[in-house]
């Protein structure tokens, strides 16, 4: 991961004390996420002693293995974003709606709160924070990475399984330097091609997360600057 990072104790710190005990649950979510996250990231370069010999059965697994993480690392960075989108609706929105308008959690996406607030009539401050928080969101959202693995993680749940096919190339000897790719797809009109795992597990997984975190640290400025007004 790059340096970036996300202070989310500050977030509780700072936040209204009503509302402090919803919304350390959502951030322990986002905390368990990311560590599942590196998790996986770190079975991938474990180290494979073994020459794999193509048709054997250590093949096969070893192929299913890679399938299995890569899907199980790009669920856990598609649904990081229904978290944050809980995280805004508890932290940010309920304060500002009257409670016949709040999201209840069941019906929150990332999508529909920063919908919501864009509508919002707001003072000066919490509307450029509340931009800031838009703005952030809006950056994740039209990125490529996050693009392909919401395509990716659409189309394995309403479709198919996305195989991966198999090229002769092998540098280091852990997974992540096995020839895997992900098989071409496409989802709503948008067609995405091969892509190799080890690519999704370092460059995507570090960018999305980096973008995540960005989102984060929006909420966070919103926060502060509410808590130093009401100082």
């Amino acid at each position: 991961m790059s340096d970036k990072t996300w202070k989310t104790q500050e977030l509780l710190d700072i936040c209204s004390p009503n509302l402090t005990d919803e919304a350390a649950v959502y951030v322990a979510s986002v905390r368990s996420k990311i560590d599942r996250i590196l998790f996986i990231k770190d079975r991938f370069t474990t180290s494979v002693n073994q020459p794999l010999k193509i048709s054997s059965s250590k093949f096969s697994n070893t192929q299913i293995e890679v399938e299995i993480y890569i899907e199980s690392l790009a669920s856990n960075l598609h649904s990081l974003t229904d978290v944050l989108g809980q995280i805004i609706n508890v932290i940010i929105l309920k304060p500002l709606l009257p409670s016949e308008k709040h999201l209840s959690s069941e019906t929150v996406t990332i999508k529909k709160v920063t919908t919501q607030l864009a509508k919002l009539t707001l003072d000066s401050v919490k509307r450029t924070y509340a931009d800031e928080i838009i703005h952030a969101v809006d950056n994740l959202d039209k990125s490529n990475e996050f693009s392909y693995i919401s395509g990716f993680m659409n189309t394995i749940k309403h479709r198919r399984l996305l195989n991966t096919t198999f090229y002769l190339k092998k540098d280091n000897g852990s997974l992540i330097d096995l020839g895997f790719k992900l098989d071409a797809f496409e989802y709503k009109g948008n067609s995405f091609p091969q892509k190799w795992c080890k690519t999704i597990v370092i460059q995507d997984r570090e960018k999305i997360i980096d973008l995540i975190f960005d989102i984060g640290n929006s909420i966070n400025n919103y926060c502060r600057a509410i808590f130093i007004m009401n100082v």
